[in-house]
């Protein structure tokens, strides 16, 4: 295996552009990465190293949006009082991910790229209508987040192409993100959500909400049958709550029975909404 780390985007692009896209594999934080390789996935030809690139990292404010490197890490944005202040549910998730070095590791671009249903920051990007930035030898393209995550482990990267940032627009309302895990840390989810709601507190009601759940499908799933009945309403959440219902599609796995993420996902959701249309 032949090792590279380049220090500039166009270094970056040129190295992509002579290497096979099958003999190549990006490392970025290598959290998800290493320990494949260390379980016996073969190893490529090329492996190339992302971390001595500046430009794919920091958090910027861009007026409208905030724009967050690919390769940011997972306690930069904990960190972030930006995203703490602004994107909440985000907050939530970073604060929530694995143990303290992993997230000094993990990057957000990787959590991303790795589209794992159970990505815990993938609800909380859904529910803010995040859009992906991609650069790659045929210039820059911009993708909504659910556009760009196809299935388990599927982007719509192209060859040579490469995750350069995530854009969340700045927009009022509440956030908040919710996990349930086999324990208390380092635990895969078996379950996560993000909901953004803008809520009446007079009336009680919701004027704008968007739920977007990990676990319960092959990609991240937005809520939108359940979303759409309690738009402009706040009542009676429980006898609704079964339209979350048409929207997933669980499996059976080593973690949690498919009828266990819906019962979960249901009762969760609905003791979280009715605390945020109720909250003074």
């Amino acid at each position: 295996m032949k090792y590279y780390r380049p220090v500039s985007e166009p270094e970056l692009l040129d190295l992509l552009g002579t290497l096979d896209q099958s003999n190549y594999t990006l490392l970025a934080g290598g959290t998800d990465l290493m320990p494949r390789f260390e379980s016996g996935m073969e190893l490529p030809l090329h492996l190339v190293d992302l971390k001595g690139i500046d430009c794919f990292s920091g958090i910027n404010d861009r007026g409208d949006n905030i724009e967050i490197g690919s390769l940011t890490t997972i306690d930069a944005l904990r960190k972030s009082d930006l995203i703490h202040q602004s994107f909440q549910a985000l907050w939530q998730a970073t604060d929530q991910f694995a143990a303290t070095q992993i997230r000094n590791r993990a990057t957000i671009g990787g959590n991303i790229c790795n589209a794992s249903p159970a990505g815990d920051t993938l609800p909380p990007l859904y529910a803010y209508q995040a859009q992906v930035r991609i650069i790659g030898p045929a210039g820059e393209r911009q993708v909504p987040i659910a556009d760009f995550i196809s299935g388990p482990g599927k982007t719509a990267l192209n060859p040579s192409e490469i995750l350069f940032s995530v854009i969340l627009p700045k927009a009022a309302g509440f956030s908040t993100f919710y996990k349930l895990g086999l324990r208390q840390a380092m635990a895969v989810s078996v379950i996560n959500f993000a909901v953004v709601a803008v809520v009446d507190r007079e009336k009680k009601v919701f004027n704008k909400l968007t739920i977007a759940a990990g676990s319960v499908a092959p990609t991240v799933k937005y809520l939108n049958k359940l979303a759409g009945a309690l738009q402009n309403n706040g009542n009676g959440i429980d006898g609704i709550i079964d339209l979350v219902d048409q929207d997933i599609s669980p499996i059976d796995d080593i973690r949690a029975t498919a009828a266990y993420r819906r019962k979960a996902l249901k009762n969760i959701l609905a003791f979280t909404l009715k605390e945020l249309v109720n909250k003074r």
